[in-house]
């Protein structure tokens, strides 16, 4: 594969920012498990910060109660008004809505959000071992998706997935993708992309679980919110497409929303916010409640989608990112207005790792 740098602000460069998150220090809680404030909405952290006192807790949040967490005040300003599971999330200024017009995830009629509300939570089932299969795809630029290691993890409140054994059996890509591969026309210097095929065995159903990516030229990815429920599974197996990002683009990326490089050390958050329907979400407003540089959304146009900073909420892609992140737990959510009305569109608890981007879509609450 040639990792061939993209000037910033290509369409390549910037899909990584449509990867598929905030309470900091002192929360509890970990995985999908939510977190909310103490019910205060002038609670404190530790550091003596006093929130707003009109900082509200956004309805159908109600799923957090069981993990609550202390709003970090440190990070609240004036423009803050409403939080989300203990997450200070700017107010949408436009209605919340389902994308028809896109390609993947597309959905017509109102906002699927009935697995927010009381009582319609998910339910787990009973967990089983099955096999993981689908292909390897390159987040922006790459010609071949080959030598990818792949892993599973279960997650275990806030602990380093890096310590822990993986589930099932992990698999690394062959050398080549040319004879057994996914072909597709490639508009940059590729000319043809081909995606490796694989397939992992002995992965547990019904269980909050992250995949990890990473490789000699590919920077390490950690993709939460990967949740598989028996009703998905096809002759024992899954189907399901993980994600590889190129080492180099982990350098150059952020020079289209940020104009420069992370800060060694520290991490990215992106994805899309989906609703209970695995349906892009156009008008919801996301952030984290951890330090970050900027969080930022993106245009409409779904092959080349570019940063928007004058944007408030997400356009039909459902695509945000929170960039320059530093590395522990963090919790991000998401807020939406529904008839005019906010109600919570989703909230998930990750952790950001060193030099590398955590992927989080929203797909409604978690399986409880």
């Amino acid at each position: 594969m040639r990792n061939v740098l993209l000037p910033a602000g290509s369409a390549g460069v910037l899909l990584f920012l449509s990867l598929a998150t905030g309470c900091g220090n002192g929360t509890e809680g970990g995985g999908g498990s939510a977190g909310t404030t103490s019910g205060n909405t002038g609670g404190t952290t530790g550091a003596g910060m006093a929130c707003p006192a009109n900082l509200a807790k956004a309805p159908n949040s109600e799923f957090c109660a069981a993990h609550p967490a202390m709003t970090n005040c440190a990070l609240v300003t004036s423009n803050y008004h409403e939080q989300v599971c203990g997450v200070p999330v700017l107010s949408p200024k436009a209605e919340l809505g389902r994308s028809s017009s896109v390609k993947e995830f597309p959905g017509s009629g109102p906002p699927d959000l009935a697995c927010l509300a009381a009582g319609h939570y998910p339910k787990k089932g009973t967990s089983q071992n099955v096999k993981m299969s689908g292909v390897v795809k390159m987040f922006s630029h790459g010609c071949e998706s080959k030598n990818v290691s792949i892993a599973v993890f279960a997650v275990t409140g806030d602990a380093d997935i890096n310590e822990a054994s993986p589930l099932g059996t992990p698999v690394t890509t062959g050398a080549e993708c040319m004879t057994t591969g996914v072909a597709s026309t490639d508009s940059g210097d590729c000319g043809t992309r081909y995606e490796c095929k694989y397939s992992y065995d002995g992965v547990p159903t019904e269980t909050e679980l992250v995949i990890r990516t990473k490789g000699d030229f590919w920077a390490p990815l950690y993709d939460y919110n990967i949740y598989v429920p028996n009703a998905q599974v096809k002759g024992g197996v899954w189907a399901h497409d993980v994600r590889a990002l190129a080492t180099d683009d982990y350098s150059v990326i952020p020079q289209a929303a940020i104009g420069g490089p992370i800060t060694p050390g520290n991490g990215a958050i992106a994805g899309e916010v989906h609703d209970c329907g695995d349906v892009r979400l156009h008008g919801a407003a996301v952030d984290v409640d951890v330090q970050k540089k900027v969080v930022t959304y993106f245009t409409s146009n779904e092959d080349h989608p570019l940063p928007d900073l004058a944007a408030t909420s997400t356009s039909i892609l459902g695509l945000y990112a929170a960039l320059d992140v530093p590395p522990g737990p963090a919790n991000v959510a998401a807020l939406g207005l529904v008839g005019g009305k906010l109600t919570t569109v989703g909230y998930f608890r990750v952790k950001v790792y060193p030099d590398a981007v955590t992927a989080i879509t929203f797909r409604g609450a978690p399986a409880q």
